[in-house]
């Protein structure tokens, strides 16, 4: 018996994660929250991901579609972070 489809825990969070840490990666000194977001968002991405693919059907497209892509933009988020910081370390920003 197939079992009824319900929305994936945490997929809009890793959304939200994803999504907050591209703009404040270029936002001054904030490229440090930045990062922490997106690894927590990398975190809950591959979760996510891990239970996909655990429980195959179990959960609606939608909310698989939106862990995927929170996965992606907080490994965006998290490379641009990582290079702002890397800028803003080296004062190469300030000249």
């Amino acid at each position: 018996m197939k079992e009824p489809e319900k929305r994936m825990p945490l997929s809009t969070v890793a959304l939200v994660f994803g999504g907050i840490s591209i703009p404040l990666a270029f936002a001054g000194h904030l490229c440090s929250l930045a990062a922490v977001f997106g690894f927590y968002g990398i975190g809950i991405g591959f979760w996510c991901r891990w239970k996909a693919s655990k429980h195959f059907l179990r959960y609606t497209p939608g909310s698989v579609r939106r862990a995927r892509i929170g996965l992606v933009l907080s490994a965006i988020g998290t490379g641009c972070a990582l290079l702002m910081w890397a800028l803003w370390a080296s004062n190469l920003l300030l000249n």
